[in-house]
């Protein structure tokens, strides 16, 4: 091989070990170009498009491809279809599917595989500006004129964190959402040590600290130590850098 074809092959394999992203689309399309073009700009990511049949009027597979691969599902075994997936994003999520989630229905495909991706520990993000009736695209829509109303998805929204979904802006997606088996996120996008929340305990009962693929790639191998617990997917970049040093 030569020096061409092993930087293609190498490029290869670091993009097949780059973080999974499902991204669910919504009935809506507010924002939708600016959105794609802000996924565009997520180089550390492969994105996969799941689009419902009840959006399918609203978003073009043509338009998406450009953001990832566009997935078809027969609505059988959601868990089977989450698969392989390290992180679910709803750049759309309306009040509909708010709802569903909150009351643990499972009545459209969107809320069916968001409930099944909380159920497998699978970090979920996804805009809450449709579902905030004070945003001010839902006061220009007319609907923040029911103080009840407000603070039902309010509480809605408060529900659903607590099953573990992350709301927010656009910069809950520009945030790291933490890879299975690493402590859980805060509805703030901030992580809490384990340490600092319980000073009493004895040290070695503290959750250890686990060193994220993205980080790993950021930082370089050289900044590890060897208190650092490193994820399946921090793990096997790991071993391919290692393996590609031996040809260098």
């Amino acid at each position: 091989m030569n020096e061409q074809q092993i930087e293609a092959l190498v490029k290869r394999v670091l993009a097949g070990m780059q973080p999974r992203t499902l991204i669910v689309l919504g009935g809506d399309a507010d924002y939708q170009s600016l959105i794609i073009a802000r996924l565009q700009q997520c180089s550390q990511r492969r994105f996969a498009i799941y689009i419902p049949p009840s959006a399918a009027a609203a978003h073009s597979a043509v338009q998406w491809q450009e953001v990832g691969e566009i997935l078809s599902w027969d609505g059988s075994d959601p868990a089977q279809f989450l698969s392989g997936f390290e992180t679910v994003w709803l750049p759309f999520l309306d009040p509909a599917t708010l709802a569903e989630i909150a009351t643990g229905l499972f009545a459209t495909p969107s809320a069916v595989l968001v409930q099944t991706a909380l159920m497998k520990g699978i970090p979920t993000a996804a805009l809450d500006y449709q579902c905030r009736l004070d945003s001010e695209l839902n006061q220009l829509k007319g609907l923040a004129n029911n103080p009840a109303m407000t603070a039902r998805l309010a509480a809605q929204c408060q529900t659903v964190q607590a099953l573990g979904m992350t709301l927010g802006s656009i910069d809950v997606f520009d945030a790291e959402l933490r890879e299975p088996g690493c402590q859980a996120i805060s509805t703030n996008v901030t992580v809490t040590n384990a340490s600092t929340t319980n000073a009493s305990a004895p040290a070695e009962s503290a959750s250890p600290r686990f060193i994220t693929l993205s980080e790993v790639m950021a930082q370089g191998i050289s900044a590890l130590s060897e208190q650092d617990r490193l994820t399946d997917l921090a793990q096997e970049y790991v071993k391919a850098q290692q393996v590609n040093s031996r040809f260098i």
